[in-house]
């Protein structure tokens, strides 16, 4: 899933904090790098794992 970057977070940021909290995000590509991250959620992952990384990025971010 692509998120439009609108608040401006630095990505490399917050991917460092998900990554001690044992997840990853991306960056997009080319000219959207800087606006737009990403979130993998193919393969073996359950909604479970999905709603705790969307509460961590809301902690981290302070929302």
């Amino acid at each position: 899933t692509v998120i439009a970057n609108i608040r401006d977070i630095n990505v490399g940021e917050l991917n460092k904090k998900l990554g001690e909290r044992g997840f990853a995000i991306s960056n997009g590509y080319g000219k959207l790098k800087d606006k737009t991250f990403r979130i993998a959620h193919m393969g073996d992952l359950t909604l479970e794992e999905v709603k705790e990384l969307l509460a961590c990025i809301e902690e981290i971010l302070g929302l």
